[in-house]
């Protein structure tokens, strides 16, 4: 998925009171994934281990505690915790559940911007002789729709379904309108999660706390994970990827895409050429 996320997560990180950047949550997300498989389908398989549906959560909360903790001593003990992994969001209902104090911020971008990106990390894949989603997946922009759409619907119909005390635990930043005008989503961004964030301090890659070094940092070389670092990571806000589609996707591709997530885009604000 390239929707923004790191930016994003720069923007919080930048604040004294968040933790430095640091690379994705994936096993925070993994342990989540068990829960969901195990809590669902598979239920049955924790019955004489756990003791069911209800032993699997208290199991798992337990384990998610553990991993907080320590990640928050090895941090430093900031005020807030700011954790990123975009495939979070494909298990929020889960994650809402084992998570009650956290709030979620989701960064979304405009479908035909993101799949073509997904295209550009799936070539990068193919170079490297890495098996990937995106790799296999090539220029099929069906299947390339269908997974951009799973990290926003299980969100959507969440919502959609919950009480009001859900909805206010989320809040959607468009990638463009960040992009576009920083000051009222930075004071959007603030109020939301309590955090103190300044505009004025946003533009200077400089002035960014990051654990994550380019030079020594193994995920830059990695085959897999080193796909997705573009020109702009880790560097100023800057609105170069902005209507990028263009570049890469035919016409009749961009209208495919259009097509085939118009649910996406109408929920966004996209089909009426709007960002969030």
């Amino acid at each position: 998925m390239r929707s923004g996320t790191s930016l994003l997560q720069h923007v919080l990180c930048a604040s004294p009171q968040a933790n430095p950047f640091v690379h994705g949550c994936r096993y925070l997300t993994s342990q989540i994934a068990i829960y969901a498989q195990y809590a669902g389908s598979d239920h049955l398989y924790v019955e004489d281990y756990l003791g069911g549906r209800d032993g699997l959560a208290a199991f798992t909360k337990d384990i998610l505690g553990r991993l907080l903790r320590e990640t928050h001593r090895r941090l430093d003990h900031p005020d807030c915790l700011v954790l990123k992994n975009p495939e979070l969001s494909t298990y929020f209902p889960q994650a809402a559940a084992l998570l009650p104090a956290a709030r979620f911020v989701i960064s979304v971008r405009e479908p035909k911007d993101t799949i073509a990106s997904m295209i550009g990390v799936g070539e990068k894949h193919r170079q490297s002789g890495v098996n990937s989603f995106l790799a296999g997946a090539g220029r099929d922009i069906a299947k390339l729709s269908t997974s951009y759409r799973q990290f926003y619907l299980p969100v959507l119909r969440a919502l959609q379904e919950g009480d009001e005390a859900l909805k206010e635990r989320v809040l959607f930043v468009g990638y463009e309108s960040l992009i576009g005008g920083i000051e009222p989503i930075v004071e959007r961004l603030s109020t939301f999660t309590g955090l103190p964030l300044s505009a004025d301090t946003l533009g200077d890659q400089q002035t960014w706390r990051s654990r994550v070094d380019p030079e020594s940092d193994e995920i830059y070389s990695h085959p897999r994970w080193g796909a997705y670092v573009t020109a702009l990571s880790g560097g100023p806000i800057s609105a170069a990827s902005i209507g990028r589609h263009r570049e890469v996707l035919t016409e009749a591709e961009a209208d495919q895409v259009d097509s085939l997530c118009a649910d996406i885009r109408r929920a966004f604000g996209y089909a009426q050429e709007g960002p969030p």
